[in-house]
């Protein structure tokens, strides 16, 4: 696995190896991987974060002429339904899973629109039919406290690169293309867990995804594993990854409430959050 801090824009062409460098800087820095294969789905409406005037909305709408109707998103969940449903179709590939590493061939991290990482996730999202994603923030620890999300992570099946995108270097806007390939209906969007507090810090964000798009693989994985009903609420990631793909994912508590908002991540963070998104990915492919 490589991971590149700010490649520049026709640098993503060199040959790394594990028993390479890990890691190539040429100045402030960003990662990645990808993923990108599946579906033919067509759902009927988007939902947009609080706020949003028909201006707002206008690139998006362009994008979207198939969708008749559009709703603000006024309360978290409630609105935001990411579950899945039971005539939703899986995606079911022994090929693709088997075809997928352990850890992305690469991983990007995206602070800079100049950077040869942020080219490259522009292409993925284009073209991406899938894509596996988890996000972090600074951890609420106050009463009330209701921070953003400081970094969103993308994985791609079929470049096999996840993208650490951090979006206060990039003045809190992620890419065109990958703000369309949310709200696209025929783009599945998969994650474990990210049903509630995730829906949540993506509308208090402002990072509009469409309904019925996004699949939560953490039902899946408890009812694979014999869970009782209801226990999925419990079911963490690294407890999946064990159990299901018999790999030991660590996930260091430090780690997780570090200061994610911080410009530079560590390579501990890019790592950690890198693999969130690509395990919910392989995840998704083992079991649909």
């Amino acid at each position: 696995m490589a991971v590149y801090f700010d490649p520049a824009p026709n640098s993503l062409d060199l040959a790394w190896t594990r028993e390479g460098p890990n890691f190539w800087s040429e100045g402030e820095g960003e990662v990645m991987t990808a993923l990108g294969e599946v579906s033919d789905w067509s759902w009927p409406k988007a939902y947009w974060p609080k706020g949003w005037d028909a201006k707002t909305r206008g690139s998006y709408e362009e994008y979207l002429p198939t969708w008749d109707e559009t709703a603000q998103m006024d309360a978290f969940a409630a609105n935001f339904n990411l579950q899945r449903s039971p005539d939703q179709p899986w995606q079911t590939s022994s090929a693709m899973f088997n075809s997928l590493p352990v850890e992305p061939k690469e991983i990007l991290v995206v602070k800079s629109s100049s950077s040869g990482s942020y080219a490259s996730l522009c292409r993925d999202s284009r073209t991406a039919d899938v894509v596996a994603f988890d996000a972090e923030w600074v951890p609420d620890f106050g009463y009330g406290s209701d921070n953003p999300i400081s970094v969103l992570q993308l994985a791609f099946p079929a470049s096999r690169r996840v993208y650490v995108v951090q979006l206060g270097p990039l003045g809190k806007q992620l890419p065109q293309e990958v703000k369309l390939m949310l709200v696209n209906p025929d783009v599945l969007k998969v994650g474990f867990a990210v049903n509630y507090k995730d829906a949540q810090k993506l509308i208090r964000t402002g990072i509009a995804v469409t309904q019925g798009s996004v699949v939560d693989v953490r039902e899946r994985c408890a009812s694979t594993m014999g869970l009782a009903w209801g226990a999925e609420q419990s079911l963490s990631l690294r407890r999946a990854a064990g159990a299901l793909l018999n790999c030991e994912l660590l996930k260091d508590k430090k780690c997780a409430c570090s200061d994610w908002s911080s410009e530079q991540l560590t390579p501990e963070q890019v790592h950690y959050a890198a693999l969130d998104a690509w395990v919910a990915l392989r995840l998704y492919y083992l079991l649909h």
